[in-house]
């Protein structure tokens, strides 16, 4: 038990090297200057197809997304000159403008933080790409079995994703899971149904009750001694036992500190064991007493 803080930090120190090989992906998007181009008219989308006869490649885009002006605006200019100074970017509103009506995701975007942070819907949405949601592309170099969606998350989030390398995490980076099983990247979370832990609780129903003894961060949110997506410890703690326990829960009674074994110093010349005072509770899992972390029927102390 002595080695595993030593075991955890080299650990940790490997993590924050291999995070070094995930790639930044995300670039921005066009000009992303969204305002209308005054004097601008409209010419219709086979005056943009005599030019563009194929966008990114695709030679033929979503029948739904096939009026360009719809959302890039009047292209008369832009024909004459074929400058991008001449044509707007796609703005969030054109999007909106359809993709509102019976799409309840959508109606916390305005005030969620993706939209606070200046994100375009078309930074991680290609409506010319004919994929399924019309997702861009993206590739890590170091994450291969990514999902796409979980691929555009990576290429902001780095800081999370270099996680997905620790020992203990969720299996994103194997492509068991997607960053969409657990966030809704148009939502506004300060406004979302249900407490804190009710993502957890989708897929670990056993583990969050109610008990009628309750561990009370347990009952408040997960996250305060896990970290969803990757840890160093054992389990996603955010630090090993009983680090991660003793934060919170002091060892200043007679139990759990003022403990006595009998121990030869070296240097003893009589041979004759010492009693010694250890505080053994810092050399053990708290677990391996309190077996029922989360919530008990029986016990109010969380033993079993």
């Amino acid at each position: 038990m002595r080695s595993r803080p030593t075991l955890a930090w080299l650990t940790f120190l490997l993590s924050a090297l291999l995070a070094a090989c995930v790639s930044l992906q995300w670039q921005p998007i066009g000009s992303r200057r969204t305002q209308s181009i005054a004097g601008a008219s409209l010419v219709g989308a086979e005056e943009c197809g005599s030019c563009h006869d194929d966008v990114r490649g695709h030679e033929k885009i979503a029948g739904y997304h096939a009026d360009c002006e719809t959302c890039h605006g009047g292209g008369s200019l832009h024909a004459g000159s074929e400058e991008i100074a001449d044509i707007r970017h796609p703005a969030n509103s054109d999007c909106l403008a359809c993709h509102s009506l019976e799409r309840d995701t959508h109606l916390t975007w305005g005030s969620g933080e993706h939209s606070r942070a200046g994100l375009l819907c078309s930074d991680c949405h290609d409506p010319h790409e004919p994929t399924k949601r019309h997702l861009r592309e993206t590739q890590s170099l170091h994450f291969a079995d990514l999902d796409a969606a979980s691929g555009l998350c990576v290429a902001c989030h780095e800081g999370v994703a270099a996680k997905f390398d620790f020992p203990s995490h969720h299996p994103v980076q194997e492509g068991a899971m997607s960053c969409l099983d657990c966030h809704d990247p148009h939502e506004d979370r300060r406004v979302s149904f249900g407490g804190r832990n009710q993502l957890c609780a989708g897929c670990h129903q056993d583990y969050v009750g109610p008990w009628p003894y309750e561990h009370a961060p347990v009952a408040e949110d997960c996250g305060i001694c896990h970290d969803p997506h990757g840890a160093v410890a054992d389990d996603l703690l955010e630090t090993i036992q009983p680090v991660v326990c003793i934060s919170c829960h002091t060892i200043n009674d007679l139990f759990h500190h003022d403990q006595f074994s009998s121990t030869n110093i070296p240097g003893n010349s009589s041979g004759t064991p010492i009693t010694v005072r250890e505080a053994r509770t810092l050399l053990d899992r708290c677990t391996d007493c309190h077996g029922a972390i989360h919530g008990s029927y029986t016990d109010e102390y969380l033993r079993h």
